[in-house]
């Protein structure tokens, strides 16, 4: 019997296998197992684990643009500074209710993104995706002069991007949140304009 599968429900399945198990530690037979796909539908479907791998982190990217962009542009009654702060604050806050599970692309680039270029590459790209969801905020709590015009909005974007990969990833190996929380504080208070 042929089971038709929707790629799209696979591929986040696949995800959450990814962000408990890593990409090393999760074998071909979980993926199908876990999904219910067999291997053939699988292999006919995506080609390798490679490649199943290189799908959700495109789908995980589109998915996080979005939630990105609407956290960022809700509330807009609050200065955009203090908007960029709470969203980088609520990510650290919710990781003990997470099982400190990081984030997606984040474990991913520790994990291969130096090991495999193509998988390097598709989470590149999905920061670089993130950095451009987030700008639009920083240039506008610097039009507003509530952050430092010191830098472009990109590089302050990229120093927030990149302090809070450094954070959760702190986070998650010491399994405490609250100097990865103070970090970020830290970096804020230090970029904010005195008005």
């Amino acid at each position: 019997m042929n089971i038709k599968h929707d790629k799209e429900n696979v591929l986040k399945t696949g995800l959450s296998l990814f962000c408990n198990k890593g990409y090393n530690s999760l074998g071909i037979d979980e993926i199908c197992k876990v999904t219910g796909m067999t291997k053939g539908a699988f292999y006919n479907a995506f080609k390798s684990k490679e490649q199943f791998l290189i799908e959700a982190i495109l789908l995980y990217a589109k998915n996080n643009v979005n939630r990105i962009k609407t956290q960022l542009k809700s509330n807009t009654d609050k200065p955009a500074f203090e908007r960029l702060f709470q969203f980088y604050i609520n990510m650290l806050e919710v990781q003990p209710k997470v099982n400190f599970m990081g984030c997606f692309i984040n474990n991913i680039m520790s994990e291969l993104g130096a090991a495999n270029d193509k998988v390097g590459l598709a989470s590149t790209q999905a920061f670089d995706e993130f950095i451009d969801a987030i700008e639009s905020t920083v240039k506008d709590a610097q039009q507003n002069n509530e952050l430092s015009s010191e830098w472009n909005s990109r590089q302050i974007t990229e120093l927030f991007h990149s302090t809070f990969y450094g954070s959760l990833t702190r986070a998650k190996s010491s399994r405490d949140n609250q100097q990865s929380i103070n970090t970020m504080k830290l970096l804020f208070d230090n970029l904010k304009t005195n008005k």
